[in-house]
């Protein structure tokens, strides 16, 4: 990919950055990814890679202690969209762009994160 590629890169998703816009977060891309920032707290973050494309979709960023309510707000996840951290506190769900319910899914998402639900999301350290 040249420079002006790279300069014409399209946000993975689109849809959910616009759904996210009225709550003016901070968007930083690093490491393949599109995170989505609300202050201090990483809500999400977007991944849309050629390269890997199982890893692709909507990462949604929580704590072990919040990861199994967080989850049945999407019914029909499977155990492996569920990770957590061996060394801290930290989780979180990916809602894979492969599934026939992403969109459903990533608005749902949204929802929950312009309703303020404090289960998504984590401070910054």
């Amino acid at each position: 990919m040249n420079l002006s590629d790279h300069k014409r890169r399209r946000e993975p998703f689109p849809f959910v950055l616009e759904e996210l816009e009225s709550i003016r977060p901070t968007i930083k891309h690093m490491f393949g990814l599109t995170s989505v920032y609300l202050d201090d707290r990483l809500l999400c973050s977007l991944r849309d890679s050629l390269k890997q494309p199982g890893s692709n979709g909507m990462w949604l960023y929580t704590t072990k202690e919040d990861l199994e309510s967080l989850a049945k707000e999407f019914s029909g996840l499977s155990r492996r969209q569920l990770w957590r951290s061996r060394s801290s506190d930290k989780a979180w769900i990916i809602l894979a762009s492969q599934l026939e319910s992403f969109e459903e899914y990533a608005l749902r998402a949204c929802e929950l994160i312009l309703a303020g639900d404090r289960r998504i999301g984590r401070l910054k350290r």
